[in-house]
Parts: C-alpha cells; sequence; structure tokens
C-alpha cells in the first residue's frame, strides 16, 4: 500500500516516467541500427499491415463503449463517441494515473450529461472489466493451448495459473457488481449513499442488458485477436520466425505486465514482459536484436495511433468539437 501511495505522489509520477524512459532505452540500445540499416531490415509491406490492423482495434473499442452507453439510456453521436475515445486513448498513453483517458471521457461525458454521472461511470467501468476479462480469457486459452502441444517450465504453468484466476475474480466482480449490493456500502464510504446507490441502480440496469454485455464481450475478443495478430505480422516482419500462439501468449503477457501502475501508459513494462515472455517461450532464440527490434517496433505502432489520437484532440480544440452534440438522455 505504502508503494501504491508512493506512485500518486509527484516523485512517484516522475519515477514512473524514468522507469518508462529506461526501458526503452534499454531495448532501444539492444538494436544494432548500423546492422539492420535503419528500418531497410524490415518488410516494410508487412509493418504496414500490422500498423493498420492494431489501429482497426481503436474503433472497435469505441463501439464497445458505445453499446454500453446505449444500454445506459446515453445516446450519443457515433461520430462524438470517437472523438472522445481516441482523445481519452491519447491521454492514457502520455498521462500519469492509468485511468487518466477514463477520466476524460467521463469528463466529457458529464458535461453532455450533467445528471447521469452514475450511469457514465457504470459505462466506463464495464468497458474496462470487459477488455480486461477478455484479455484474461484469451491469455488463459492461449496458455493452455501451448503448454499442451509444447509443454514448458513452471514459469509459464504459473503464468496460466494467475490467468486463470485473474479471469475468475474479474467474473466474480462483474458478476457481484450486477447481482448484489454488499459492495454499495463500501462505495458509500468514498462516494457517498446516494452516489453509491446511484451508481448500483446504473450496474444493476447494465447487468440486465445480456444481448448488450455479450456484443460487447465479443468486440473485447474482436479487439484483442486484432492486436495478437498485429503483433505477429510485426514479428514476421522484422524477420522473427514465430508462430501465432506464441506471440498471442507473450502479447497477452505484455498487455497485462502494461496495466500495472509503475510507468506511463505502460511503455518500456509491454516491451520488456514481451521480450521477457518471448525468451521463456523460446522465441527468437540467438536472435535477441530481431526480438529487441520488434519490442521498439511494438512501441512505436502504439505511441503512432496514441499521437493519432492527440491529433483529433488538437482538431478538436480548434473546430469546438466534441463539445457539442446532439445527444439526448433516455431515463
Amino acid at each position: 500500500m505504502r508503494f501504491l501511495s508512493l506512485l500518486s505522489t509527484p516523485a512517484g509520477t516522475f519515477l514512473r516516467y524514468v522507469f518508462s524512459l529506461a526501458g526503452l532505452g534499454w531495448l532501444a540500445l539492444r538494436v544494432d541500427w548500423v546492422r539492420f540499416g535503419g528500418l531497410r531490415g524490415v518488410d516494410l509491406t508487412l509493418a504496414l499491415a500490422a500498423a493498420l490492423l492494431a489501429g482497426l482495434a481503436y474503433p472497435l473499442q469505441a463501439w464497445r463503449w458505445q453499446l454500453l452507453l446505449r444500454a445506459q439510456g446515453l445516446i450519443l453521436p457515433a461520430g462524438w463517441v470517437h472523438r472522445v475515445f481516441w482523445i481519452g486513448q491519447f491521454c492514457n498513453s502520455f498521462l500519469p494515473g492509468g485511468v487518466a483517458g477514463d477520466a476524460v471521457r467521463f469528463g466529457y461525458l458529464w458535461r453532455e450529461h450533467p445528471d447521469r454521472k452514475a450511469a457514465a461511470a457504470a459505462s466506463l467501468l464495464a468497458d474496462r472489466l470487459l477488455g480486461l476479462g477478455a484479455l484474461f480469457a484469451l491469455a488463459t486459452l492461449a496458455l493452455g493451448l501451448h503448454l499442451i502441444m509444447a509443454g514448458s517450465g513452471a514459469e509459464l504453468r504459473a503464468l496460466l495459473t494467475a490467468s486463470t484466476v485473474a479471469f475468475g475474480l474479474l467474473l466474480a466482480a462483474g458478476w457481484s457488481a450486477t447481482r448484489t449490493r454488499w459492495w454499495e456500502r463500501l462505495a458509500a464510504r468514498w462516494l457517498g449513499p446516494e452516489r453509491a446507490a446511484a451508481l448500483h441502480d446504473a450496474a444493476a440496469a447494465l447487468g440486465r442488458q445480456h444481448t448488450t454485455l455479450a456484443l460487447a464481450a465479443l468486440l473485447s475478443v474482436a479487439v484483442w485477436l486484432a492486436d495478437f495478430v498485429s503483433l505477429w505480422l510485426l514479428a514476421r516482419s522484422v524477420g522473427l520466425e514465430a508462430g501465432l500462439l506464441g506471440m498471442t501468449v507473450a502479447a497477452a503477457a505484455a498487455y497485462v505486465a502494461a496495466s500495472l501502475p509503475v510507468s506511463i501508459g505502460g511503455h518500456g513494462v509491454r516491451e520488456g514482459a514481451l521480450v521477457a515472455v518471448m525468451a521463456l517461450l523460446g522465441l527468437g532464440t540467438g536472435n535477441s536484436e530481431h526480438v529487441a527490434l520488434l519490442a521498439v517496433a511494438f512501441w512505436a505502432v502504439s505511441v503512432g495511433w496514441s499521437l493519432f489520437g492527440g491529433a483529433v484532440w488538437l482538431f478538436s480544440l480548434l473546430t469546438g468539437r466534441p463539445g457539442s452534440t446532439t445527444s439526448k438522455a433516455v431515463s
């Protein structure tokens, strides 16, 4: 707890920036750029396909969020939802806290529907839970298949156990949030009884939208599959003969590590976890420079799309969007 408290201080924020920069610097120094001829050693056709596929995941996430908003009776134009989502993605990537993008999205929703704060919060919490749940489910499935087909050491079995437990906990959290009231008392300590009750009602209402939740879960799976295939294509583009199943395991571990609050936007941690798990799987053995180049390219694709979110934000500021909409709320 003391460590988490430290991370929320200015000193902790500084340490997270240092940690991210140190990790990225370590990866960059492992690549012999002269040997690779800059980027001439990369298959740009495969790299472009990987980048575009990674970019496809973001509109799918925005669509998922729009479904959850509609389930709460918050009807907003698709363009508004996508713009705000991209802005949130930019903030998540470059601002400390890990939930900066969610806070920005909540702020925009509050501006549109100041009387529906509980519904707005419920949509964001559900968005997070569905994304993480799909990630842990796919990680569990991929790790299980890998162990059945290839076998491996205790480290991967430990990862499988951790992924399974995490998936179970998320399922329990989602069921509890929509079906029980015990957590309402805990929430009341921070939010107050009235706001906690409103949040419970919003969560319960969302839990009754079975079709919407099923579609949102399918979109979550599609998002991660797009990311996993994108990383596999990126590995092929730098000359690594890695299988899709192995890269799925490595990518899942990388994204789980990125969710830990020890860096800024997961930078450095995500790429370091990718390198570590690839080593456990025996992927890229004897090609450490190619693995490091993959990690750098992985980071570059992520940052590139986040910067696109920054461009959307700048355009919104210059044009006055998404400040005004023709949205409406349904009680």
